[in-house]
């Protein structure tokens, strides 16, 4: 059973339909990447993904269990933004351990999650540097 499953996910804002009839499977472990020109609708399906915006049609399960009326925060995801949704004075360390310290995770289990992420996305060392020092691609 695949981790999380996305079949046939569908929205439109308006008469704009940003996607049609998306489909695609994860495995635990798996790295996926979500390609495409700006506007083609990759955000919104992370949105639709994590429970901030709803599909107009389609189904997302994640660990087989299907995701239509789950709450935001009984989903189990986190979701980084690219602007304007860092805390501009935390450093990236605090910024990555806010949804664990919201989560109540003991400081030792933070530490180890944020410094795995760090590495994960190759930035590693970059613990203590404030938003604004950061480029947009870290």
């Amino acid at each position: 059973m695949a981790l999380l499953q996305v079949a046939n996910a569908s929205k439109s804002f308006g008469e704009t339909q940003v996607l049609h009839d998306v489909s695609f499977t994860a495995e635990r472990g798996e790295i996926v990447c979500l390609l495409g020109p700006s506007g083609c609708g990759k955000t919104t399906l992370l949105r639709i993904v994590a429970g901030l915006e709803t599909a107009d049609a389609g189904e997302i399960r994640f660990e087989g269990r299907d995701l239509a009326g789950v709450p935001v925060h009984e989903r189990g995801f986190g979701f980084m933004f690219q602007e304007f949704a860092l805390f501009p004075h935390r450093n990236v360390f605090d910024n990555v351990a806010f949804g664990l310290r919201m989560e109540g995770k003991a400081r030792p289990a933070i530490e180890a999650r944020v410094a795995e992420m760090l590495a994960l996305v190759g930035l590693t060392g970059y613990e203590t540097r404030r938003v604004h020092e950061l480029s947009g691609g870290q």
